[in-house]
């Protein structure tokens, strides 16, 4: 800590902008990327000791120097989401852009790298071990492969989902290829919560995830998703902690952040007993199966993590964030 200097990917993005806070708040300075005029606009609005910008227009191509000057680590959060563009560009901005990183650190001489995954890499896209009762562990892959992706390219998950196993398996292939690197990977489930203090914020069609809790609460049911759930503050802590750990044989460093399940239905039970006023549904799909579990013992020893924040009062902190953000439209 004391001050050491850590790159931040995507900050304005919902997880990315909590992590930096983390680091901000663990005593490390952020550098924090973004895009276009953003830098100089967020350079010239946000005054928040030890938090800086740097421009990067297309992490997968551009030449991050400048952004890696004085970089002790690197926090890669930043990653496309499908259905913005094709599946080609989808695919190769996330393995692409990963990779741009990884060299480039590797030239910067930075040793230090912690990677934004999802628990979709523990998986096969099409999720059906995630219905099937079982204890799914950080030593677990998911299978994909660009060809699979096309052949399903109007699911965005699945296309998404291969995005990040494609990308992780390049993380850890080309660790594999640079010893010297010291390598963590944070796989998180659905990630839900508030909103990160001093970044723009959302509009409505922004929400991503938390998208979910506001259709609930507006009395609709959201689509049927496994019930993974983790509060985006234990994502951040996870990135942290996982910096903080020293060098592990190739692949121990690969952490699940999730605190544990929650369906629709049980949500709304808990955001009724908290906010009575809200109009919930009460008809709500059952699963295909019984819920999987994501493991996160491994990541609660390994990392000293403490207590995990519950999905019940992840939900509750969600639409309290979602209400304070409506004042904002």
């Amino acid at each position: 800590m004391s001050g050491q200097l850590v790159l931040v990917t995507g900050i304005t993005g919902f997880i990315a902008g909590q992590v930096a806070n983390a680091f901000l708040e663990a005593g490390y300075r952020v550098r924090g990327t973004t895009r276009g005029d953003k830098a100089k606009l967020l350079t010239d609005t946000i005054k928040v000791p030890g938090l800086e910008f740097s421009r990067v227009d297309n992490i997968a191509t551009d030449d991050l120097s400048e952004a890696l000057k004085g970089v002790y680590a690197i926090a890669h959060v930043a990653s496309p989401l499908a259905g913005r563009t094709n599946i080609e560009d989808t695919l190769n901005t996330a393995i692409e852009g990963t990779l741009n990183v990884l060299r480039q650190a590797t030239k910067a001489g930075i040793k230090k790298l912690v990677v934004t995954s999802t628990f979709g890499t523990l998986l096969d896209p099409n999720s059906p071990s995630a219905f099937a009762g079982l204890t799914i562990d950080h030593q677990s892959w998911g299978t994909a492969s660009r060809e699979t992706a096309a052949a399903n390219s109007e699911n965005d998950y699945f296309v998404y989902f291969t995005s990040k196993i494609l990308a992780e398996k390049a993380v850890w292939d080309y660790a594999k290829e640079h010893p010297e690197l010291d390598v963590a990977t944070v796989l998180p489930g659905f990630v839900y919560g508030p909103f990160a203090d001093h970044y723009p914020l959302p509009k409505m069609s922004g929400l991503g995830s938390n998208g979910y809790i506001y259709m609930l609460a507006q009395g609709g049911v959201p689509p049927l998703l496994p019930p993974f759930t983790v509060d985006v503050r234990d994502v951040a802590k996870t990135h942290v902690l996982a910096l903080s750990v020293g060098p592990k044989p190739l692949g121990e460093k690969r952490y699940i952040s999730n605190s544990g399940n929650i369906t629709w239905a049980e949500a709304a039970v808990a955001l009724k007993k908290a906010h009575p006023e809200l109009k919930l549904g009460d008809s709500f799909p059952d699963l295909p199966g019984p819920a999987s579990t994501l493991d996160n013992k491994y990541t609660t020893e390994q990392l000293n993590f403490g207590t995990w924040i519950t999905p019940e009062e992840t939900i509750i902190a969600t639409w309290e964030a979602l209400v304070e953000l409506q004042k904002t439209w």
